[in-house]
């Protein structure tokens, strides 16, 4: 899946574009929450001892910022300070997951729809959102029993719903993408959860680098994880 989704890219080196543009605008998101006045998560960067290695991976093509914001930090503002901070993250959301839609398109040889940006703007909302609600659980986070059989459950669904990106641009609802990619990924486990530490190892990794880490991280690890996407769905039909 990795060799025909590079053989994609190759083909159409324009497949990167929507991307390195998006990963502009991350860019320029992780600035503006630098100078903010709402707390923000900062990356820390990468030193020589006391590496805390992390999987940057969202479940669809996405490059990976250098801030973040919690929800809790939202909590009480005054509206000026909460439309800035949710029109932030909005405008963060928003780019990639356009970015993610014309990728796969072209990939497919198709043309966008507006109900596939709809569709993959649902399901990366509601994964951001999951992925905010269970990081202000404490059990959660650390490496104990809970935090492993988590970690298991996480890594299983994440490999499980591979997919949907592809199936909702090509024009599935999210119902039945959901649906189909349970159906598709039987079998292919392993293989999809190598690509899920290959992309978010390498996305982390990139996103360390100081002021362009967004930029990097979106224009080399996004293009191939949505290029390796429709590699699997053309795989899984011929096997079909």
């Amino acid at each position: 899946m990795l060799s025909r989704g590079l053989e994609i890219l190759r083909t159409d080196p324009w497949l990167v574009v929507p991307f390195l543009v998006a990963g502009v605008v991350l860019s320029l998101v992780d600035a503006l929450r630098l100078q903010d006045p709402i707390p923000a998560i900062v990356r820390e960067p990468l030193v020589a001892d006391g590496i805390d290695v992390q999987i940057e991976f969202v479940g669809y093509p996405a490059g990976a910022t250098q801030t973040g914001v919690r929800l809790e930090s939202l909590v009480g503002l005054e509206i000026p300070y909460l439309v800035w901070g949710v029109g932030l993250s909005a405008v963060a959301v928003l780019v990639v997951v356009a970015a993610g839609v014309l990728t796969i398109t072209r990939s497919m040889d198709g043309q966008a729809r507006l109900r596939g940006f709809v569709s993959l703007l649902g399901f990366a909302l509601g994964v951001d959102l999951v992925n905010r609600a269970l990081g202000s659980i404490d059990l959660l986070q650390g490496m104990g029993l809970f935090g492993l059989v988590w970690l298991a459950i996480y890594l299983y669904l994440f490999v499980r719903l591979f997919a949907v990106p592809g199936l909702v641009v090509d024009g599935r609802s999210l119902p039945a993408a959901l649906e189909e990619s349970f159906e598709l990924t039987a079998g292919r486990g392993w293989s999809i959860f190598g690509l899920i530490l290959l992309f978010g190892l390498g996305a982390w990794l990139l996103a360390a680098v100081p002021h362009v880490g967004a930029a990097a991280s979106s224009a080399i690890v996004a293009p191939v994880h949505a290029a390796v996407i429709v590699a699997f769905l053309e795989q899984a039909r011929e096997d079909g």
